[in-house]
């Protein structure tokens, strides 16, 4: 899907500031999430809606790593691209445009094969809520999807969207995971605690040791104290972007 035109209508929309903001928090959360080796290569992919028809994804054959600013495109309902200048994958429009006009809260999403969550999504058990306290972040806020090939078709994409509603966390079974937030930050905190909820899943299952599940009256209290949490998890994302700025100040370019 290669770039087209940029309707200079649709761009006015939305604030260059506002734009090039929201560009520029896309780009870290890229690039913090290769530090935490939460990519697979060059592939997946993040969004962020900016709520006019329009979402930023990145821009194909950029390693995480290595994104900047302006390998953030925004793109129509179409995958027009109407401002920044690349392509886009077509299983990340697919998937993203679904997700973005099937489920309204969902203003970030964030797609991996990171390894712990991918290999949960494989297992008939899936995701045990109430295994850890990394876990119980997550508690009623799961949803599952099956594989259905390849999502290289919008289809495809309205078929995994589907069964998202208020989650913010969905499987994909045999294949990876999404993750939704308000924002690329929020989103960011989850996709991290999301996979070292995973990883420590696995490794207490390998051990073959009846498992410690919290108690029910526990689960609800810490549930409750879950909410209204947002705010620090944004300030995991504000300590990472300054680890960028002082060594990696070009992903903002």
């Amino acid at each position: 899907m290669r770039m087209s035109s940029k309707p200079v209508a649709a761009v006015s929309q939305v604030s260059r500031d506002e734009l090039e903001q929201a560009r520029c928090d896309l780009a870290a959360v890229f690039r913090i999430a290769a530090h935490e080796m939460l990519n697979e290569g060059i592939d997946n992919h993040f969004s962020h809606t900016l709520g006019d028809g329009t979402f930023l994804v990145n821009r194909w054959g950029i390693h995480w790593s290595q994104m900047r600013r302006s390998d953030i495109l925004r793109v129509d309902q179409e995958g027009n691209v109407i401002d920044g200048d690349g392509i886009v994958e077509r299983t990340a429009f697919c998937i993203h445009e679904a997700v973005h006009r099937q489920c309204p809260d969902a203003t970030t999403v964030l797609h991996t094969h990171m390894p712990y969550a991918t290999a949960v999504a494989c297992i008939k058990g899936g995701f045990i809520e109430t295994l850890t306290q990394q876990s119980l972040f997550f508690y009623k806020k799961v949803s599952y999807e099956s594989y259905g090939g390849i999502a290289n078709h919008r289809a495809e994409g309205d078929r995994m969207a589907s069964n998202i509603g208020n989650h913010t966390v969905t499987f994909l079974h045999n294949h990876g995971v999404m993750v939704s937030g308000p924002t690329p930050g929020v989103a960011l905190h989850d996709l991290y605690f999301l996979e070292r909820a995973c990883r420590l899943q696995v490794l207490a299952q390998s051990t073959g040791e009846p498992l410690i599940m919290v108690p029910d009256d526990i689960v609800e209290l810490t549930a409750s104290q879950r909410e209204n949490y947002d705010d620090d998890k944004e300030t995991y994302f504000n300590a990472m972007k300054k680890i960028l700025d002082e060594n990696e100040p070009e992903y903002r370019d």
